[in-house]
């Protein structure tokens, strides 16, 4: 149902930027033996890095406890792994046919192809020059590997083997899979989200996830950014330098607040040299903004004839195109806007919240990206997402897999007596 499935291979691309350039073959000891069967350590690290990459990848920096219970997770995810897999070899359902075998690893392998394609564009889009070698070596030192990537594929087959053998004529109701719905995607949802803007602008919003709740109070915004007259520009990077100087003072006389606490040097000394350099800075930036300000007599013809031509019924789109800095590319996409958002400047926020009809637009105003005209398109339906035929039908098998899982896991207590069980969970510490 979300689009975060891929077990973290796409989030890898986003969140993977500490490179070794050098390295050498690890050990792959055993990490969990059930009865007759072994898993691999690097199989073992790839579940758990996927997790990790995941929260990095919503901007959650997991604590020593955190990982612990992660690491605890996985290894117990693993035994579950080995269970089944005894009990599928019990019941001669544990071998692939070369058929199956082949569209498994042609699948694993186009997984693992765009995975690896996506990480080296990300590199190069950095400025970082990397053979092919360093690309699947970093890749692999992080625990995606074809392999290991073949394996999980693998997985999720005996999974659905095994959930067939021991739940042949479980079936599901409306009831239940309506409660299903609720507990596991809208209910987080709503209780995430409901009073917490910037949470689902930077967890849904801003990653292209999906979200079966929307909060109240989102409107659809279009703008026509217009840029500085080249001799604003000019006056604004003539004081960058002095620009640089003072954020680097200011850092400097912030430090040595800190360190003469620690020392016990004079503390107010520096408190005072710190109020100094943050004022000296803050007039610089006023003077930016003063700057800037002096912007809109300079565009006044233009925005006066977008203003006229808009209130005289022309399409905003049009005026977008033909005016907006990125004119004919994709000037004016529309943006979701909301007055809880910390994504806005300000002077941006005061502007669009002046609106108080869809179509009105704003008169021109300035930030720091230039000069704005913005219209007010719509109001977005807040509340519970409505759900499409193709949702309810995939909800309905989703629904039927938990169940069937639930009764495997309890089955899973009982099996756990019947075999003999190792787990060495140390080996996942990081």
């Amino acid at each position: 149902m979300r689009k975060t499935a891929e077990l973290g291979l796409l989030v890898l691309l986003a969140v993977l930027w500490v490179f070794p350039f050098a390295g050498t073959a690890q050990e792959d000891p055993v990490i969990v033996r059930v009865g007759k069967v072994e898993y691999p350590l690097s199989l073992a690290r790839y579940s758990y890095q996927s997790n990790i990459d995941l929260l990095s990848y919503q901007g959650i920096t997991p604590t020593a406890e955190e990982k612990q219970k992660l690491i605890s997770e996985t290894v117990d995810h693993m035994v579950e792994l080995g269970l089944i897999e005894n009990k599928l070899m019990e019941a001669g359902q544990n071998d692939l046919t070369p058929n199956e075998e082949t569209m498994l690893r042609s699948y694993a392998g186009n997984l693992y192809e765009s995975l690896w394609q996506g990480f080296q564009e990300r590199v190069k889009k950095e400025g970082i020059e990397a053979t092919e070698k360093q690309i699947t070596q970093w890749l692999a030192e992080q625990g995606y590997t074809l392999d290991i990537v073949y394996q999980e594929a693998l997985i999720a087959v005996r999974n659905d083997r095994i959930l067939e053998l021991v739940c042949p004529d479980v079936t599901i109701t409306p009831e239940e899979t309506e409660q299903y719905y609720r507990e596991t995607f809208l209910e987080p949802d709503r209780e995430a989200y409901e009073h917490d803007i910037p949470r689902y602008e930077r967890e849904i919003l801003n990653t292209g996830n999906e979200s079966f709740f929307i909060p109240e109070g989102y409107r659809v915004i279009r703008q026509i950014l217009l840029p500085f007259p080249q001799e604003i520009l000019n006056r604004i990077n003539a004081l960058q330098p002095a620009l640089e100087d003072g954020a680097r003072e200011l850092e400097t006389a912030y430090n040595a607040v800190a360190e003469a606490g620690i020392s016990g040097g004079d503390v107010n000394g520096a408190r005072s040299d710190y109020k100094r350099k943050e004022d000296a800075y803050a007039a610089l930036l006023r003077q930016v903004v003063e700057i800037e300000e002096e912007a809109l007599p300079l565009v006044k013809e233009t925005t006066d004839e977008i203003i006229r031509r808009a209130k005289a019924g022309e399409p905003f789109d049009s005026l977008i195109k033909e005016y907006g800095e990125q004119a004919g590319e994709e000037a004016g996409a529309e943006l979701l806007f909301h007055a809880d958002s910390d994504q806005w400047a300000e002077t941006f926020k005061q502007h669009v919240l002046a609106l108080k009809e869809p179509g009105e637009i704003t008169e021109p105003f300035v930030t720091n990206l230039g000069i704005h005209i913005v219209q007010y398109q719509e109001d977005v339906p807040g509340g519970e997402h409505v759900l499409t035929e193709e949702e309810r039908q995939t909800l309905d098998a989703s629904s039927l897999q938990a169940k069937k899982t639930r009764i495997l896991k309890g089955m899973m207590e009982e099996w756990k007596k019947a075999y003999s069980i190792e787990t060495f969970p140390e080996l996942l510490n990081p």
